[in-house]
């Protein structure tokens, strides 16, 4: 840990995952770091996770420590900023969700990303990886709030995949690590594994108007934010700030149909083609439930889970995340 204080109001925390990204670029992000906060005289702290879990642990006792109790400073603020990738931004949002709601509606307390994992799909609804690598511009970004989806008890912030886009980021996370993976090979080759075996999943999906579909789906997707995949934007008309959850449904097609839409899909410009609304179907609502016959992979921000049954609900502007 390294860490210099100062006389200012804000203190600024870098929760870094040491294995999301490259060596090299873990020390060029720590040297950026180290850089922009002392000529900044800024009051920092950079602490490097130690298991899964713990950059999460860290925001939450660093929060009781320093705004909670008799020695609080009630005009101290607290800026987290979480190096690695969506991953560790669902981490983070669900840490943050669960600090006392007071501190939380106090506005002192938010949340930056800093993009060294492998997708970094969440903050591409607010900018570019290299806005969100300036730590100079990180030091003053603006704080907004918004959206979360809640579901089984936990905070998903970006989206959720069943099906074909589930099955890619299992392929995906089984080449993690290798040495020959880049971020911008890991989710094409993990499309064309996928793409051999092509699966469908039998899902019942019920609206908050009553609305349901029953039947195969090739992908479902449950978006507050546009982009998986490393920058498919996938769900081209959410926004992470509308209080909205958009549902795409795709329906079985054959492998050359896939081929022939997977630019247009990648693009977000799938929707009003002849083939995408062909195919597939789009609705926004507040809330959903989504069945499986036996249980199934469900992606949430880059991580695999299992479900059954989900409901899945827009907490409007749950989260306060630095944009810069």
């Amino acid at each position: 840990m390294e860490s210099r204080l100062t006389s200012v109001k804000t203190k600024y925390f870098f929760v870094i995952n040491p294995n999301a990204g490259r060596r090299r670029e873990q020390k060029r992000l720590h040297e950026s770091i180290v850089k922009a906060c002392e000529a900044a005289s800024a009051d920092y702290e950079i602490y490097d996770t130690v298991c899964s879990g713990d950059g999460g642990e860290f925001m939450i006792s660093a929060v009781n420590s320093l705004l909670e109790g008799e020695n609080a400073d009630p005009e101290l603020s607290l800026r987290f900023y979480f190096g690695g990738g969506d991953g560790t931004v669902f981490e983070a949002a669900n840490a943050y969700m669960a600090l006392p709601e007071e501190l939380r509606r106090s506005g002192r307390i938010a949340v930056g990303v800093l993009p060294v994992g492998t997708g970094n799909d969440f903050l591409r609804n607010f900018g570019t990886a290299k806005d969100f690598l300036d730590i100079d511009r990180q030091l003053k970004a603006e704080a907004r709030d918004v959206d979360l989806i809640a579901y089984g008890g936990k905070y998903c912030a970006n989206m959720f995949n069943i099906g074909f886009d589930c099955q890619v980021v299992v392929r995906v996370n089984k080449h993690h690590g290798k040495a020959f993976m880049t971020k911008s090979l890991a989710y094409p080759l993990g499309v064309a594994h996928t793409l051999i075996k092509f699966p469908h999943t039998q899902l019942r999906i019920a609206y908050d108007n009553g609305e349901e579909f029953k039947g195969k789906f090739l992908l479902t997707l449950v978006a507050n934010g546009s982009y998986c995949g490393g920058g498919f934007d996938a769900a081209s008309e959410a926004r992470p700030d509308d209080g909205i959850l958009d549902v795409l449904m795709v329906d079985p097609i054959t492998r050359r149909q896939f081929i022939s839409m997977v630019g247009k899909y990648k693009k977000g410009k799938l929707l009003g083609t002849k083939l995408g609304d062909s195919v597939c179907t789009l609705r926004k609502c507040r809330y959903v439930t989504i069945e499986a016959p036996e249980e199934t992979d469900i992606c949430v921000d880059g991580e695999i889970e299992r479900f059954t049954k989900l409901t899945m609900t827009s907490v409007p502007g749950a989260f306060r995340f630095l944009v810069p």
